[in-house]
């Protein structure tokens, strides 16, 4: 028998395994630090952003900073969920491919799923979050404002729906299996080091179905981001409003803040969602999609928090008020220490 094994293997060319292309290696990396360092500056600017809301004294942008902080819970959610899962979404074979790249990179089902999940679940709450801002506003300015057990009931609707679109993934798509991950490993990004994933398969119902939810979802959402903001902008140019100048005014401007915020999320998330769905479904194999359709999603909560920051005025006077005081100081530390230093060479 040990001789059968010798005259097998003496039969048998072994060959090396090749080397992973040094560019797709270096890539790798760059979007493992990349996504560190968006959640980072992720943290710290909403941070700031939270920090100036909590004690801001203007009376106008105070009433806004409820919708304010429930935009950066929806942007933090986010990116801890980013960060977890470092999703990359990537369009093979008419099949779309949810790949977790971080910590649990190499974990098997239920996690890969759970992955997936958590990963689409904080994905609509950036967009549900911005639907109920508006639709918080509007009640606020142009008809009775929403009572805190309203508002509060309305977020929770919304949140359900995100969790249940998001958690569908466990009916809909499917776990890794040898001929999907052969099929991945022809890109080759992934032909080394494969990590996890998900398929999206539109051959099978589930995913067709999970699909067009989303399309629907992200058009029905922003027709009452548009309907609402369209109605706001109305009512704040109309004549009739009972508002001094400088409310008037400072409602502009938050006004301003939420269409630039509903703008972002518009072109970065809903249109990238509606073109890498209807490109599974059309059967096509787009490369290196998920390189842009991941990573740009990650961007939003900073885009947001800068938004914040530089267009309503009371929190850029105050960031720049705070900015020339460190400055100041610094400066001023440095001339006492040069002129102690010049003393004592005198002395």
């Amino acid at each position: 028998m040990s001789t059968t094994a010798e005259t097998f293997a003496s039969n048998v060319t072994l060959y090396p395994i090749p080397e992973p292309d040094p560019v797709f290696v270096a890539i790798r990396h760059y979007h493992f630090y990349y996504e560190l360092l968006l959640a980072s500056i992720s943290f710290l600017l909403n941070g700031i952003v939270v920090y100036l809301a909590l004690t801001m004294a203007n009376r106008t942008i105070r009433n806004y900073c409820r919708i304010l902080l429930m935009s950066v819970a929806g942007d933090l959610i986010y990116t801890c969920l980013n960060l977890l899962t470092m999703m990359i979404v990537e369009i093979r074979a008419g099949m779309m491919y949810f790949i977790t790249t971080g910590p649990f990179i190499h974990s098997t089902y239920p996690y890969n799923m759970l992955m997936c999940a958590l990963w689409l679940s904080g994905m609509y709450v950036t967009i549900m979050t911005i639907m109920v801002q508006f639709v918080y506003r509007y009640y606020a300015l142009c008809r009775t404002a929403l009572s805190i057990t309203q508002f509060v009931s309305l977020y929770c609707l919304g949140l359900t729906w995100c969790l249940c679109q998001g958690f569908a993934a466990f009916l809909c798509f499917e776990a890794e299996t040898p001929e999907n991950r052969e099929i991945l490993q022809g890109h080759p990004l992934y032909s080394f080091n494969t990590p996890t994933f998900v398929t999206g398969d539109t051959a099978s119902v589930g995913p067709v179905v999970h699909f067009c939810c989303s399309q629907c979802a992200c058009a029905f959402l922003y027709v009452i981001i548009i309907v609402t903001g369209r109605r706001i902008n109305k009512f704040l140019n109309s004549d009739g409003i009972n508002m001094s100048k400088n409310t008037k005014e400072g409602q502009k401007k938050l006004n301003k803040v939420m269409v630039l915020q509903a703008t972002y999320p518009g072109v970065i998330v809903c249109l990238p969602i509606v073109m890498a769905t209807l490109m599974a479904q059309l059967k096509m194999d787009a490369s290196w999609t998920g390189m842009y359709f991941a990573p740009s999603i990650s961007a939003i909560p900073i885009i947001n928090a800068v938004t914040v920051m530089l267009v309503i005025p009371s929190f850029r006077k105050r960031i720049l008020r705070i900015a020339k005081a460190t400055v100041y100081t610094k400066s001023t530390i440095q001339e006492t220490s040069e002129h102690t230093h010049t003393g004592m060479e005198i002395h």
